[in-house]
């Protein structure tokens, strides 16, 4: 009876190990980025943002003000503006929606953006390079002269937005994006829209929520 014992207890430390093993060994694995294999948050996942990128886009161009006299001949200059992020997620990966809408737009031929100033996107080397025309290693003929910077006609402005709703039993999350567009040679709006919100439900803990 002592040896059966102690050879039960052998198999289960044995058993034990083998599965802290394999429990080690089972580490990330990449997936389809456009499945829905990912992990579902109840704040703005990834494949989230990327559809407002898309919606937000798709309905700019859609909406036809680019087209417009005022704007041509394309591309027009259009800067970033302000982004404001409402949200409760305080490290908001913005630049995903805004990178892939720039990316869109100035791939439609009708958007050129202006680097120089704004809130997103912008390049240091046009005011750096400003800087070299008195340094002794460079060639100062290959300096761009003052006043060779574009300025924009259209500014994006970018909000962030969320709601929350509970009640006894749940909760609930509620994330959209607003974007305008501001004609800033008379301050006007030229374009608004939203994208489709994304909502998140979870069951409430009834103990410490």
């Amino acid at each position: 009876m002592k040896y059966i014992s102690q050879h039960k207890q052998r198999l289960i430390i044995f058993l034990g190990a083998f599965a802290l093993f394999v429990a080690c060994q089972t580490g990330p694995k990449r997936i389809d980025s456009a499945s829905d294999q990912g992990v579902t948050s109840m704040g703005a996942d990834y494949n989230e943002m990327v559809e407002w990128a898309q919606t937000l886009t798709q309905r700019m161009l859609q909406d036809g003000f680019l087209d417009s006299a005022e704007y041509q001949p394309h591309p027009v200059r259009m800067v970033i503006s302000d982004i404001e992020n409402k949200t409760d997620i305080s490290q908001l990966p913005k630049e995903i929606v805004l990178g892939r809408v720039r990316a869109a737009l100035r791939n439609s031929g009708k958007v050129r953006y202006v680097s120089t100033y704004g809130s997103d996107a912008k390049d240091s080397m046009t005011r750096d390079s400003q800087d070299l025309r008195n340094d002794p290693l460079f060639n100062a003929s290959q300096v761009p002269r003052a006043g060779q910077a574009s300025v924009a006609r259209l500014s994006l402005r970018t909000q962030f937005l969320f709601h929350a709703a509970r009640t006894k039993t749940q909760k609930q999350n509620t994330y959209e994006v607003r974007m305008f567009v501001t004609d800033i040679a008379n301050g006007e709006i030229v374009w608004e829209g939203f994208s489709d919100p994304i909502m998140k439900v979870s069951k409430r803990r009834s103990v410490g929520f």
